[in-house]
């Protein structure tokens, strides 16, 4: 498990995903097409949704995130990724380091 800070773009239709997509490779901001196409709250913020353990998130997700699986594509932005809350564009994820535990620290 690992920890990641999320940033997507999530759309219902796959057609408007891949414009935005096509959008982000020509170069427009990630934060300014998050903030007019995104459905998720995290629009407000970018598209910024937080930092999530990738054992909570869509498997689809955590496979484009890290470079597998065939939505997987090579540059900044994964996607569009296909889940049960509908098609996200990704940028590549910041991990945060998973804090030691105590077992661990004392070993």
């Amino acid at each position: 498990m690992s920890t990641i800070a999320l940033h997507h773009i999530l759309v219902k239709s796959p057609l408007l995903a891949e414009d935005i997509l096509r959008e982000l490779q020509l170069g427009a901001e990630f934060g300014d097409l998050a903030a007019e196409y995104s459905a998720c709250p995290s629009a407000r913020q970018q598209g910024f949704a937080g930092y999530h353990d990738t054992d909570n998130l869509p498997t689809a997700l955590v496979q484009a995130i890290f470079g597998q699986g065939e939505q997987a594509i090579a540059g900044p932005y994964q996607g569009p990724v296909r889940t049960q809350f509908g098609y996200h564009i990704v940028r590549s994820a910041d991990q945060v380091p998973r804090p030691m535990l105590f077992d661990e620290q004392a070993g």
